[in-house]
C-alpha cells in the first residue's frame, strides 16, 4: 500500500494528452510535376494527338536558265499521340469503426479529415516521384546478395547514389533480375528505411499482397523466395512493369523526366513515335560512356548549345538535384557569383549565365542523380483527363465494399506529361555526386 501519491501510483487515473495533427516524419517536398504548367488540351478519347514537322519541303535549289525547275516535294511529317495514365489512391472504414466514432462525432471527423488529406499528399508526392521516373517503376538497384526470408524480416542493400531515396516505409516491391522474376521477391513491404546506410528492411516474406497485384500472371509468384537475389536486381513500384520488362512496352506510370529525356534507350516509342527511325525525334543525351565527371561550365554551355542547334530554342530553366546544386555552388564561390536562392513559385531558383541571358536553376531532393536537364520554358506540360479528386460518379464518395460492412473512397487522377518537341532537350549525364551522408 503506497504512503503517498507519485506519477507511478496515479497512472491508471491519469489521462493521455494529444497532440494536434500528426508530425510528418519525410520529406514532402512537391517540386517538379508542380512545376510544369497544365496544357489546355484534354487527352480525351484514344488521346491527344498533335502534328510535328521533322523537316521542310527540299523543293529549292538554283538552276541554270531553260532548265527543269526542281521536283515538288512535301516535308516530312508525322503525329503523336498524349494518353493519360490512371493514377488511384484509397481509404476504407469498417462498419463498427465508423459506428464506434458515433461517440465522439468530432474525433470521427478529424480522422476521417486526416485520412483524406493524408491520401490526397500522397497521391501528389506519387506524382512527384513519377514525374523523375522512365515510367516503369523503378525505385532502386541492390549492390549486394539479398535473401528474401518467410520467417523474419530481411534487408536489401541499395549502396549507389540514388540508394534507396525513392523508398518509403510501407511501400510494396517488386524484384526483377532478369527472364525468371517469379523465382524474386514480388509484392514484398518495406518496413524500415535507412538512408544512411542505404539499406531497405522488409517484411517477413508473406502473401498478403501478391493476391492483389495488378498483373493478373503475377499473383502466381512466389511472394518470397528462399534463395538468394544476385546484386544488381531492381526494385520496382508493384505492377508497375511486366515479367518480361522490355523497351518496347507502354509504360503503367506517366512519362517521367528520364522518359521525356530520352534517346531510345529507355523507350524504344514515345508518345506513339518510333524513336530509333525519327531521329529528331530523340532527346540530346550528353555522357561519358558510364564513368562519372566533375560537373564543369563548359558541360552546361555545351548542354544550352545542343539545345539551340538541335532545335533553335534557348533553354529556360535546368533541374538538377541538390548534389549538383552543391556542385555549381563549387564552381562559382571562389568567384563570388554564386548568390543566395529565392523562393519562387515554391520552389528555390538560382541563375546560369549561358550566354543568351539567365537560365534559371531549379533543384528538386527528388531528382535523379549524377544528372541535369536543360529545357525551354513550357515544352513540357502535364494534359489532364480528369484532375485529381474522389471517385464519385454516382453522387457518392464513400461506397460499400460488397459483401462485407466496409466502407471505400478513392481517389483517381487521369494524367500525363507529354512534349511536343523533344529535340530542344539536353541532358547531362554521368556526373559525379557528393556524399550526403
Amino acid at each position: 500500500m503506497p504512503v503517498y501519491a507519485d506519477l507511478s501510483n496515479l497512472a491508471d487515473i491519469l489521462k493521455n494528452v494529444y497532440g494536434e495533427g500528426i508530425t510528418n516524419q519525410f520529406n514532402d517536398e512537391r517540386t517538379t510535376y508542380n512545376l510544369f504548367p497544365k496544357s489546355d488540351r484534354k487527352p480525351g478519347g484514344k488521346g491527344y494527338v498533335f502534328g510535328i514537322r521533322y523537316a521542310r519541303t527540299q523543293s529549292v535549289g538554283a538552276r541554270a536558265e531553260s532548265v527543269p525547275l526542281p521536283d515538288p516535294m512535301t516535308g516530312v511529317k508525322d503525329q503523336g499521340t498524349i494518353t493519360p495514365k490512371y493514377i488511384y489512391g484509397t481509404i476504407r472504414l469498417t462498419g463498427p469503426a465508423i459506428e464506434a466514432a458515433k461517440a465522439n462525432a468530432m474525433a470521427f471527423v478529424d480522422g476521417l479529415a486526416d485520412e483524406m488529406d493524408d491520401i490526397y499528399q500522397s497521391v501528389v508526392n506519387q506524382m512527384n516521384r513519377q514525374a523523375h521516373s522512365d515510367g516503369f517503376g523503378l525505385l532502386a538497384t541492390t549492390t549486394e546478395i539479398t535473401t528474401p526470408s518467410t520467417t523474419a524480416t530481411w534487408a536489401a542493400t541499395c549502396d549507389n547514389d540514388t540508394g534507396v531515396m525513392y523508398c518509403q516505409e510501407g511501400m510494396i516491391l517488386d524484384c526483377y533480375t532478369g527472364a525468371t522474376p517469379e523465382q524474386d521477391f514480388f509484392s514484398q513491404r518495406i518496413s524500415a528505411v535507412y538512408p544512411a546506410t542505404k539499406k531497405l528492411i522488409f517484411e517477413a516474406g508473406v502473401n498478403t499482397y501478391v493476391a492483389n497485384h495488378p498483373i493478373v500472371a503475377a499473383r502466381s509468384y512466389r511472394a518470397a523466395y528462399a534463395t538468394a537475389v544476385a546484386a544488381g536486381a531492381v526494385l520496382i513500384s508493384q505492377g508497375a512493369r511486366t515479367a518480361s520488362h522490355a523497351t518496347t512496352n507502354t509504360p503503367y506510370e506517366v512519362f517521367g523526366l528520364d522518359a521525356i529525356f530520352d534517346d531510345a534507350t529507355l523507350l524504344a516509342t514515345f508518345e506513339a513515335i518510333t524513336v530509333a527511325t525519327n531521329p529528331k525525334w530523340q532527346a540530346n543525351i550528353i555522357s561519358n560512356a558510364a564513368i562519372n565527371r566533375e560537373l564543369s561550365l563548359d558541360l552546361m554551355l555545351n548542354a544550352c548549345e545542343m539545345t539551340r542547334v538541335r532545335s533553335g530554342r534557348n533553354v529556360d530553366t535546368i533541374m538538377s538535384g541538390l548534389g549538383q546544386k552543391r556542385k555549381y555552388a563549387n564552381l562559382l564561390l571562389p568567384d563570388v557569383r554564386f548568390q543566395p536562392g529565392t523562393l519562387k513559385g515554391g520552389y528555390e531558383t538560382v541563375t546560369f549565365a549561358a550566354g543568351d541571358g539567365s537560365v534559371k536553376m531549379i533543384f528538386d531532393p527528388l531528382a535523379q542523380k549524377n544528372k541535369m536537364y536543360f529545357y525551354p520554358d513550357g515544352v513540357i506540360q502535364k494534359y489532364e483527363l480528369a484532375p485529381l479528386g474522389w471517385g464519385n460518379l454516382d453522387g457518392d464518395q464513400m461506397h460499400r465494399r460488397a459483401g462485407y460492412d466496409e466502407w471505400d473512397l478513392f481517389l483517381r487522377l487521369y494524367t500525363q506529361l507529354g512534349c511536343e518537341q523533344r529535340n530542344c532537350l539536353t541532358k547531362v549525364t554521368d556526373l559525379v555526386e557528393p556524399q550526403t551522408y
